[in-house]
């Protein structure tokens, strides 16, 4: 018996030397740190010169800084660099549409935080694969540039989780990685692009094959049979984050996969898309309820990202969420920058949003209500959407708007012309005001 007992102990040896060769070592079970962005929207250099016709789409764009999301993702990533947590996950719309050349720039971005040892994690939204509303703006025109099959958005992306990945799913992008042997990330791609052709620029909903229900099951089996914590991120929402905007927004077949998400132990999903900064549980019949934590989109003002702390416990897990805001002003005077806006990146930012956010439906609120009206109405969206959009609209700040003068108008002309819904959705923000959007603790 002893003379087989060496050569067993050098085996099993061996086996460790060669499993860690293959970087299959987990960490020990702990607490996870996380960072978390989404919606960078990232538009390479490569595939815009700052011309008339890109600055018409940032003005058009909802309130997105395309215009300044090179130097916005620059500033986050030195910050996280600088943090250095456990992880970076991006849930999504990491391009502005699919274009390769912002994935590669992207990446190369990104690989400075791999090399620091931080985990970084990518997921695409719908913009991101199979985009035909890929261009290239040069001046006054545009021409289509390339975009990426599902294949190249992996190999881009290779050392942004898929090469860490403890378990693929076959049917998608999906894919689990196991942050330390006591919290495993399920990474869920739930986009619609092997459906896409010319013509249609992409799918805005989101929906998770019927391979990948029966993957995910099967891990969070495995994860609950292994006693460990599991944490979920996906673009599109688990649960409703508006009462105007849901449609293309929360998942196609929600209550079946929070369902099965409660069924193994899911507390907590993280989420974008909605470009709103929103906690809203989802619930079931029974049971705990799934907290789906939208991230605000990182190109819009106040360009924040979220920071997650997971701790497993036998008693259960407690998750500190919480929210930062990116300091482009620090980051600019760290780095010699020298275009004037970063003095007060955050002032002027906020101005531009209020007035972007505006401009897609200007002529149909003047024709609706008239040049007055409309202007207050205007007005009104320009008070209420950055606070909103960021989850900082405070009760009495709505309080302040039902009973200030540009409401109470255009409550009285909508009125008067029979349009009665055009207070609708500064009303659906108003009922919102007051949430607490910004943090989360659970035990």
């Amino acid at each position: 018996m002893k003379k087989h007992t060496i050569p067993a102990a050098l085996a099993a040896l061996g086996l460790a030397a060669v499993l860690a060769s293959c970087g299959e070592t987990v960490p020990e079970a702990g607490p996870a740190s996380i960072v978390v962005a989404t919606d960078l929207h990232y538009t390479g250099q490569a595939i815009e010169d700052g011309g008339v016709l890109f600055q018409q789409v940032v003005e058009y764009g909802d309130g997105r800084q395309l215009d300044y999301i090179r130097p916005i993702t620059d500033a986050f990533l030195a910050e996280v660099l600088a943090e250095k947590p456990d992880a970076l996950v991006l849930t999504g719309d990491i391009s502005l549409n699919g274009e390769k050349a912002s994935h590669e720039e992207l990446a190369a971005k990104l690989q400075p935080l791999v090399e620091a040892g931080i985990g970084v994690y990518v997921l695409p939204g719908n913009h991101d694969i199979n985009n035909y509303a890929a261009y290239r703006y040069e001046g006054e025109g545009r021409e289509q540039t390339e975009s990426v099959t599902a294949e190249e958005f992996e190999a881009i992306y290779k050392n942004c989780g898929f090469a860490a990945a403890a378990s693929r799913d076959k049917a998608s992008l999906s894919y689990m990685v196991k942050l330390n042997r006591g919290v495993w990330l399920f990474m869920l791609d739930a986009e619609q692009y092997a459906e896409q052709s010319p013509g249609i620029p992409y799918f805005v909903g989101g929906k998770l094959q019927e391979k990948t229900y029966q993957w995910l099951e099967k891990q969070l089996k495995a994860c609950q049979k292994a006693g460990a914590t599991p944490l979920v991120a996906v673009h599109q929402n688990l649960t409703d984050h508006s009462a105007v905007f849901s449609s293309g927004y929360t998942l196609f077949e929600n209550d079946r996969l929070g369902a099965l998400l409660q069924q193994y132990g899911v507390r907590v999903t993280l989420s974008g898309h909605l470009h709103i900064q929103d906690i809203s549980p989802w619930q079931g019949k029974e049971g705990e309820p799934v907290w789906d934590i939208a991230g605000e989109s990182l190109a819009v003002w106040p360009y924040q990202y979220g920071t997650l702390e997971v701790a497993p416990a036998p008693e259960g897990a407690v998750y500190r969420y919480g929210t930062r805001e990116t300091d482009l002003t620090s980051w600019a005077a760290a780095t010699g920058q020298t275009d004037p806006v970063f003095a007060d990146f955050s002032g002027w930012g906020k101005e531009q949003f209020a007035h972007n956010s505006t401009t897609r439906g200007r002529d149909n609120i003047l024709d609706t209500l008239g040049s007055e009206a409309g202007e207050a109405q205007l007005r009104l969206m320009a008070r209420l959407n950055p606070l909103y959009f960021a989850g900082m609209l405070t009760e009495a700040e709505a309080d302040a708007v039902r009973s200030g003068a540009d409401y109470q108008m255009v409550q009285q002309i909508a009125a008067d012309r029979g349009q009665e819904n055009a207070l609708s959705y500064i009303d659906s923000m108003l009922a919102a005001a007051g949430k607490e959007n910004r943090a989360l603790e659970l035990h």
